[in-house]
């Protein structure tokens, strides 16, 4: 299966060939804890934890037509991935070979290091390796479903692998009269979905219309 990599809208092949993944990207991150502790509460709330962040390495060869091609191309590369210490929307794109084609997810990423040395193999070529840190663990797809109105107690079938908090909630009374809670994680205080069927309760009447990206590891 194909992947791709971009940050922001560069691919990160345009500097880097014979791109490569090494440990870590696609092997499952740790949990952050056992159970949640919820501030204000005496004790842990037993919920299922999701992931924690994890690091993953590319590696790849930098070329250029001369030495000094080379380095623009390592400076530029050096350039995307710093990003001014900030960080970055790294989406990856995999070849499913069925329908649809391809499916990108995103994910928050900061660079870690492994840019600041480089091997040299020729006068115009050059080994490198770097780490990324995923901020939220795993990536997200890049559009959010169809918005469903829910009221009362609703089933709703979460898509993806891993739980996911990135929801979008429209509510026809008031977020201050209505409230949104998951059975999955009771108490909770900000909705979170498991992958799978979730049992949902809107309390003050009305309706809420839940969107949400899918998480996958």
């Amino acid at each position: 299966m194909a992947e791709s990599y971009k940050i922001g809208t560069t691919d990160v092949t345009t500097y880097l060939t014979h791109l490569q993944t090494i440990d870590g990207n696609i092997g499952v991150p740790p949990l952050r804890q056992a159970d949640y502790t919820v501030p204000g509460r005496t004790g842990a709330i037993a919920a299922t934890p999701w992931w924690g962040p994890r690091v993953v390495t590319f590696g790849g060869i930098i070329a250029g037509s001369t030495r000094a091609d080379m380095q623009a191309n390592l400076k530029s590369l050096a350039s995307l991935v710093l990003n001014g210490g900030d960080t970055f929307t790294m989406s990856r794109t995999l070849d499913t070979a069925g329908t649809p084609a391809t499916v990108t997810h995103t994910a928050t990423a900061r660079y870690l290091g492994g840019l600041e040395s480089s091997e040299a193999l020729s006068n115009r070529i050059a080994k490198v390796a770097f780490d990324v840190m995923l901020l939220d663990g795993y990536w997200y797809d890049s559009a959010y479903t169809t918005g469903t109105a829910l009221s009362g107690t609703a089933t709703v079938n979460v898509v993806g692998d891993a739980p996911t908090q990135d929801t979008q909630l429209t509510y026809s009374v008031g977020a201050g009269s209505q409230r949104i809670t998951n059975t999955a994680y009771p108490g909770l205080s900000r909705l979170t979905l498991k992958p799978g069927n979730n049992t949902l309760v809107v309390t003050g009447g009305g309706t809420v219309t839940l969107k949400y990206k899918a998480a996958w590891l």
